[in-house]
């Protein structure tokens, strides 16, 4: 017994150092990200050309603590934003600095909590003989947060919610797992449940996906912890009711959450309606892409910014019928040994449960997956190779067994840690991502914003060209012709531009870049009055943006002095 006891002190002690190492580890492997820019995927509007959080008097917080910019309700995430700019002001580097140094930390946290989940699921007494629950936590971790799936959270700067939520979520299940003995009828230590609750609340306030928290407790109350389940009255009965009532105030706020998160989709006409977007397009989405994750968590090899919505992803067709039958099979599986392996279906339920909110069900964006989507929901799948690593550790107790399962864990962290340092140089600026986006899987989404990156740096014709093969693959795509009518107004083809402005107008009446272009057209065409009528509907639909205002305001100067009209030249005209 003493043995044991000295044991798990050393293991203690060797933990909290195993814990900065991993750390210290993530961070050599992510630290070239710092060297990458803003990109054009939300980054312009959250950051570039945002001044609204650059600051913490009055007026900025107000906006931090009350806005829902792209229909997220994030004001921690604003706040460490505020906290980036007061340090380095718009140099890229400290937000991804901030990020990087974000995902470290969670690197550490999910050792521990690898280490305290495993301590809870496996026969201690035996596993502390051989000291294998360190290395399989240390092998969790590092397959985590060394994982290429993990670079879109880390390396794209508006990502910082995942980085954010993520950290204070793992503190939430770290103080969980502190505050609740296993076994049935054991409540929880008050100071460690307010502390799970609190950390609860910051994840909430960092980014949405932490509504999944309570029901992922849920489970935890069921396997490792055995405080539900396992016989009669030890689901609803007297013994186990303090179970389901602890979690009343998180279902309470992640209900108030979702329920306003929705609110606002809704309003900014994010998420499609049912008669728009049936069910069976859902269900198929839904599924696709919970396959699509286990593969890409195993093969992580052709990675995206965007894997857009195909006839082959939202349909009845072969690959989603694929998937159907991976993720039956192993919901069968996960079912039948529910027994022998109960971690099976925990960490299956907890990877759906995660996956819910950004599924197909509440479609929301043109992409059918995304890179970012796994941070959380992929933490299960990488316990799981821990303790498939521990077991490993114990099985083959010898210098030479225990030598080749290190080499083999070696050499598949370096390889993650490899493609990792690949992912990281695509999102280094907009052309490489986007060039990266089309490659894999042209999207007219792909295409307008490479075509926009190249605009941007003046290579009118590469731009022509992207704008083109959008329009190609979605010809009622208004981005698109807006792009295209963009870049024939800077040729001087005044009037090809403004067939293309005026039928990306009609295709979406809400696109105040398309009046703006078309008023530019016709003030140079000395057209003043039909110019104002376009400027004042830009005004009117974006009245924040400065170009918009400044146009209108000089064509109404012209009016006035009608000998300044020759004055409105194309080479003035905003990109």
């Amino acid at each position: 017994m003493s043995h044991i006891l000295l044991t798990l002190k050393s293991l203690k002690s060797a933990s909290v150092i195993a814990a900065i190492l991993i750390a210290l580890a993530t961070l050599l492997v992510f630290l070239p990200a710092v060297d990458n820019g803003f990109v054009s995927w939300d980054d312009a509007t959250n950051l570039v050309d945002n001044p609204y959080f650059r600051g913490f008097t009055k007026v900025h917080l107000k906006w931090i603590w009350t806005n829902h910019l792209l229909s997220h309700y994030v004001p921690l995430t604003w706040m460490s934003f505020a906290l980036d700019y007061r340090i380095w002001g718009r140099e890229a580097r400290g937000y991804h600095l901030t990020n990087v140094l974000l995902h470290s930390f969670n690197a550490g946290l999910f050792y521990l909590l690898s280490l305290t989940l495993l301590r809870r699921c496996v026969p201690t007494k035996a596993f502390s003989s051989t000291g294998a629950l360190l290395p399989g936590a240390v092998f969790a971790a590092l397959l985590f947060s060394l994982h290429p799936l993990r670079v879109e959270s880390v390396a794209w700067v508006t990502e910082r919610r995942d980085v954010l939520s993520g950290f204070f979520l793992l503190l939430a299940l770290l103080a969980y797992l502190r505050a609740s003995a296993p076994g049935p009828a054991q409540p929880t230590q008050s100071k460690y449940y307010l502390a799970c609750f609190a950390f609860f609340v910051l994840a909430i306030l960092s980014k949405e996906i932490a509504v999944v928290l309570p029901a992922i407790l849920l489970l935890l109350d069921v396997y490792p912890l055995k405080r539900l389940g396992g016989g009669a009255g030890r689901w609803f009965g007297p013994s186990v009711r303090w179970v389901w009532l602890e979690k009343i105030p998180f279902f309470a706020v992640a209900l108030a959450d979702a329920a306003m998160t929705l609110h606002v989709g809704a309003q900014q006409h994010l998420l499609p309606s049912v008669g728009k977007f049936g069910w069976i397009p859902r269900i198929a989405i839904t599924v696709y892409a919970m396959a699509f994750y286990l593969l890409k968590t195993l093969i992580p090899t052709n990675l995206s910014p965007l894997y857009p919505l195909t006839p082959h992803n939202t349909g009845l067709t072969v690959p989603v019928a694929i998937s159907l039958a991976v993720v039956l099979s192993i919901t069968f599986a996960a079912i039948v040994l529910r027994r022998r392996f109960p971690a099976l279906l925990v960490i299956w339920l907890s990877f759906a449960v995660t996956l819910l909110p950004v599924s197909g069900i509440f479609q929301a964006g043109a992409q059918v997956a995304a890179d970012r989507y796994t941070y959380l929901s992929c933490m299960g799948w990488a316990l799981l190779a821990g303790a498939a690593f521990a077991w490993c550790w114990h099985a083959l107790d010898s210098s030479w067994g225990r030598g080749l399962i290190a080499l083999v864990g070696l050499l598949v962290l370096v390889t993650l840690s490899g493609l990792t340092r690949a992912q990281i140089r695509i999102w280094q600026d907009s052309d490489t991502l986007w060039s990266r986006a089309v490659s894999v899987e042209p999207s007219a989404v792909a295409c307008e914003n490479l075509g926009s990156s190249l605009f941007t740096e003046g290579d009118v014709v590469g731009a022509m060209d992207q704008f083109r093969q959008a329009i190609a693959l979605k010809p009622q795509d208004a981005i698109a012709h807006v792009g295209m009518g963009m870049a024939l107004l800077d040729l001087r083809r005044w009037d090809e531009a403004a067939g293309e402005l005026r039928l990306a107008s009609e295709l979406m009446p809400s696109l105040a870049q398309a009046h703006n272009g078309l008023g530019n057209i016709l003030a140079v065409q000395g057209k003043i009055d039909e110019a104002i009528a376009e400027f004042q509907q830009a005004v009117t639909i974006r009245p924040d943006n400065r170009i918009f205002q400044k146009n209108l305001e000089r064509a109404l100067a012209m009016k006035v002095h009608p000998e300044q009209r020759n004055a409105w030249d194309a080479s003035r005209q905003p990109r």
